[in-house]
């Protein structure tokens, strides 16, 4: 496999394209033109594609036109509901590609719903259960709470630290690991000590995958407040890690947390969110992080999701030649 990864920049360039050469990797920063300077960075890669694999809406023209000229078939992997109207050639994509792969049931039906036709199939994220792997877990007194999120007002912040407010007049036997970078980062420091919460939690601002990942480990419940998810890999990756999720009913959650992983509550109700962090607070010696991080692996372990995208690609494969013929 070999990644051709291109991308669109304000900053200024050498040329009408800048590319960078890794291993199987190749990056294309352009300003204007992205299936040129696509074309050209083909070019750079170790061999002749079997078959062109396109992540996300902005590459689906790109991935059309490359595998046109390539003379092979292209699949789509869609992680996001549409944040613009799509152009002709862009649906026109999706329509033809082998296969369009939504990472969950949700953003499938949000996909027909606009409208977009294509042959879908879906196929969920791959957690890295290199990074994010359970670990023997020794609880105190204080439990340990952690949201990793986007500081963005689609994630529900605000919603979180009011039913922490609550949680707070119910009991003090917890604390919050709030991490995340994002435009609201000050704002919700700001609200958090305005609730009172100053002693409860601690914002941590963006880390890196290692640092998100023994944050996890020391972690005992997982918090997703978010109003909208098309999939969630942070709840995923808590998961692997063997912390048990208290989720919102916001789109992806509901198609990750069985009841043996966790718990969903109705977005955008802080009663609601407290009232289930109360209740997971006591029952936390009910779940099994051994079990729930087994779960994961089977179902979004490189190894599952691997080999459902080659039955795509060995099916999509057989159905051009046959076409061809």
């Amino acid at each position: 496999m070999a990644v051709l990864h291109t991308q669109k920049t304000r900053d200024p360039l050498p040329g009408l394209w800048q590319i960078e050469k890794e291993d199987e990797v190749v990056r294309v920063r352009f300003r204007r033109r992205p299936f040129p300077s696509a074309l050209r960075g083909l070019r750079e890669l170790p061999f002749r594609p079997d078959l062109v694999h396109g992540h996300f809406y902005d590459a689906a023209a790109t991935a059309l036109l490359i595998a046109r000229r390539l003379g092979v078939p292209y699949v789509l992997t869609e992680h996001s509901t549409l944040a613009r109207p799509l152009t002709q050639l862009e649906r026109l994509a999706f329509r033809n590609a082998g296969r369009v792969m939504p990472v969950s049931r949700m953003l499938q039906s949000a996909l027909e719903s606009s409208g977009l036709e294509g042959r879908y199939e879906v196929v969920p994220n791959v957690v890295d259960l290199e990074h994010f792997t359970p670990t023997a877990r020794y609880p105190g007194e204080i439990r340990r709470l952690i949201a990793v999120t986007r500081m963005t007002p689609v994630k529900g912040i605000p919603d979180l630290l009011e039913a922490l407010r609550l949680l707070a007049i119910r009991r003090r036997d917890w604390r919050c690991d709030l991490i995340g970078g994002g435009e609201r980062g000050e704002e919700y420091r700001g609200l958090a000590s305005r609730l009172g919460l100053d002693r409860h939690i601690l914002f941590h601002g963006e880390l890196s995958r290692p640092e998100v990942a023994a944050r996890l480990r020391e972690a005992d419940l997982f918090i997703l407040p978010s109003h909208l998810e098309t999939f969630s890999v942070a709840t995923v990756e808590a998961m692997a890690c063997g912390v048990p999720v208290l989720a919102t009913a916001c789109g992806g959650p509901e198609e990750l947390v069985t009841p043996e992983a966790g718990m969903i509550v109705p977005p955008r109700d802080p009663a609601a969110l407290a009232d289930g962090l109360d209740r997971m607070l006591s029952s936390l010696d009910g779940f099994r992080p051994g079990e729930i991080a087994r779960g994961v692996a089977g179902r979004f372990g490189a190894e599952a999701v691997g080999a459902r995208l080659l039955e795509i690609y060995e099916a999509t494969l057989a159905e051009s030649r046959k076409e061809s013929r």
